[in-house]
């Protein structure tokens, strides 16, 4: 080939390409290569310093140069600063060994700009294997190669910006975390000095309010430290079955107050002592089974410790016979913040990062977590981590069980100013109300959503039914088309709305559904009070409403249960016992300094906080009497307070007995 016909390149013969006619194929090769998009050189070894003989258009257009500066020279012409002389070593070395080479170098244009050639060089032999020609094909590749950059770019700024993330909300954790610990402390504190029942209880609850506080911040700073990479596991033995009964320890109270079962198997021929990490195994166990009895309401919660298929693993799964998941949740469970439904995290707990929690702890242990769940009849999370055996250590237990706890009250209930329904889907608005009406002197049953609400009016005899607008499941105004549509006196329940919504509409809206009052939130106790004592004289009292006092009345129930229920589920499981010992102490207290004075006005006090306490703790029928010693202590019937007084001790062990815990003696 000539370098003055470019367009002519030498090619192997037509005849070893098995072609006809080699005039017409090279004409058409030549043509071909000469239109070709990319660069395309023919290079002559066999000349002085291996100079250009042929290139194609695509070449001077990529390079600036034209034909007169580009065919004579040898390549290296377009290397200047930047090129890096690796690559023109690794170039030289594969032409001086005849090779076939693949490369990106910098090569520059004519103009002085720089750009990257990815280039493919090849030789070309002759039929009898001498080297003919070396074959350059050229790509300018800038702009793949600037995008690559700034997306490496991009992904080291979005690493950055996820630890910075990672650090912040570490750092933010642990600010929460500081005082929050201090609170925690402060309660701790007045839990050990001398409190009457009610104050315990509230106590209790505000502690119980802090720890799921102090569970979703170290929430949040596991998952920052995970996500920043911070988080180290230990390594150490320990004995496999000493995490799983935490785990059921902690949960035993909640699973026992809720009826269900729950219990541990490990396979016998697991050794009793495993390498690993305890702390973490604990926790992912724990949430995962903490998830199972929150959302199980009949059966049982089982954990299972087996042998994998991988000798070098375990497996562990948490079985529950709950309310299941629905597959479209499955695939979204493990992601972060995500919950079953909108409303789990107001009926259940919970931040939505658990799960995400487990997912990246099984992963930093070598394990892979995963779920098979059927909507209505229960859930099965199984993992498999790598936990080495400690040689000659034994066999675990094939059985664990928890504690016994305190089996779930059943509901029930009465009152003497009367007996009220309360609608409520919040548990502070619940406790808080509820409180708020029985110091008043009411008998408050609760509903958590309007289907609740609909099948207590069904069942019992209310005076007034307050009910929350917005609700799941049922809201307020389908609820109260409900039993407005009941036939009798239960359709006929005075029934208040209790709403946020406090604008302009609002009340004409409520009254229109067929309710008889409308209550704004937030709302103060005197109001509450004041607008439920309207609502109930502006109707006929209901059949379980008190008599006047002097005419013979209903004797109400020992144990109001509905409040028992109320409160074990305010200060949490497995404490209510302990409250309900409390009360007693303290009742039995007071009756020693009752028993010793016949002081109107120390009496009067005493009778008063009695029917403080009494109500809090479900005491109704203590609780009225109470009242009544107060009431005769205030209008001056000395007679009738003490003979009141004198029959107090006995109901009030009876009251105690009653209890569905054993503590009628105390300790």
């Amino acid at each position: 080939m000539s370098p003055s016909n470019p367009s002519s390149p030498t090619t192997n013969s037509a005849n070893s390409a098995g072609l006809p006619s080699p005039a017409p194929f090279r004409d058409a090769l030549a043509a071909a290569v000469a239109a070709a998009p990319t660069g395309v050189v023919i290079s002559d070894p066999n000349q002085p310093d291996c100079p250009i003989v042929f290139a194609n258009a695509a070449f001077f257009r990529i390079t600036g140069y034209g034909p007169e500066e580009v065919i004579g020279r040898n390549c290296r012409f377009l290397q200047g600063p930047g090129t890096d002389p690796r690559h023109v070593h690794a170039i030289r070395r594969a032409i001086a060994e005849r090779r076939a080479i693949d490369i990106e170098i910098v090569n520059h244009r004519k103009d002085g700009a720089r750009f990257v050639n990815e280039l493919h060089i090849s030789p070309v032999f002759g039929p009898d294997g001498t080297l003919l020609h070396f074959l350059g094909i050229q790509h300018d590749v800038t702009a793949r190669e600037r995008l690559a950059r700034a997306k490496e770019r991009a992904r080291r700024a979005a690493e950055r910006a996820s630890a910075e993330k990672s650090d912040f909300l570490a750092f933010i954790s642990h600010e929460i975390r500081t005082p929050m610990n201090g609170v925690m402390g402060t309660v701790s504190l007045l839990l050990d000095t001398s409190l009457d029942a009610e104050q315990r209880a509230y106590a209790e609850t505000a502690r119980r309010c802090g720890e799921t506080l102090l569970a979703t911040v170290n929430e949040i700073l596991d998952l920052s430290r995970i996500e920043a990479g911070r988080l180290v596991l230990e390594h150490i033995p320990f004995d496999l079955a000493q995490p799983v009964t935490e785990v059921l320890d902690l949960l035993g109270p909640a699973a026992a107050e809720k009826g269900l079962r729950l219990s541990a198997s490990i396979a016998p021929t697991l050794p009793a002592r495993v390498v690993g990490d305890p702390q973490r195994l604990r926790q992912v166990l724990l949430n995962l089974a903490d998830n199972a009895v929150k959302f199980t309401s009949s059966g049982g919660v089982g954990i299972r410790v087996e042998p994998d298929e991988d000798a070098s693993r375990l497996r562990f799964a948490v079985a529950d016979t709950g309310i299941g998941i629905a597959p479209e949740v499955q695939r979204r469970l493990f992601r972060s913040f995500t919950q079953g439904a909108a409303d789990t995290a107001r009926r259940f707990g919970g931040s939505g990062l658990g799960l995400m929690i487990c997912k990246r702890l099984v992963g930093l242990m070598g394990g892979r977590i995963t779920l098979e769940s059927t909507p209505g009849k229960g859930t099965v999370f199984t993992f498999t981590i790598p936990l080495a055996p400690v040689a000659e250590s034994g066999r675990p237990p094939a059985t664990l069980l928890p504690t016994p706890a305190v089996a779930e009250a059943r509901r029930a209930g009465g009152g003497a100013l009367g007996r009220i329904l309360l609608a409520e889907d919040g548990e502070a608005n619940q406790l808080v109300a509820a409180a708020i009406l029985r110091k008043a002197g009411y008998a408050v049953d609760l509903a958590r959503d309007g289907e609740e609400a609909v099948g207590a009016a069904r069942t019992n005899a209310y005076d007034l039914i307050l009910m929350d607008v917005r609700m799941p499941r049922m809201d307020g105004f389908a609820a109260t088309a409900a039993i407005r549509a009941m036939p009798g006196a239960a359709g006929r329940v005075p029934i208040i709305a209790m709403t946020a919504a406090a604008m302009q509409g609002d009340r004409e809206r409520c009254l229109a559904a067929g309710m008889d009052g409308h209550l704004a939130k937030p709302m103060d106790g005197a109001r509450l009070l004041a607008t439920v004592a309207e609502a109930m004289q502006a109707r006929p009292r209901r059949p379980r409403a008190a008599a006047p006092a002097g005419e013979p009345h209903e004797t109400p129930a020992l144990l109001d249960l509905a409040t028992l229920e109320e409160l074990r589920s305010a200060v949490g499981p497995g404490r209510l016992p302990r409250l309900i010992e409390v009360f007693a102490e303290e009742t039995r207290a007071r009756l020693a300094r009752l028993s010793g004075t016949e002081d109107l006005r120390a009496i009067e006090d005493e009778a008063h906080g009695l029917k403080s306490a009494a109500g809090t703790f479900g005491a109704a029928a203590l609780r009225e009497a109470a009242a009544a010693i107060e009431a005769a202590c205030l209008a001056g019937d000395a007679a009738r307070a003490l003979a009141l007084k004198a029959a107090l001790p006995a109901l009030a062990e009876r009251s105690l007995a009653a209890y569905p815990v054993r503590l009628a003696r105390g300790r």
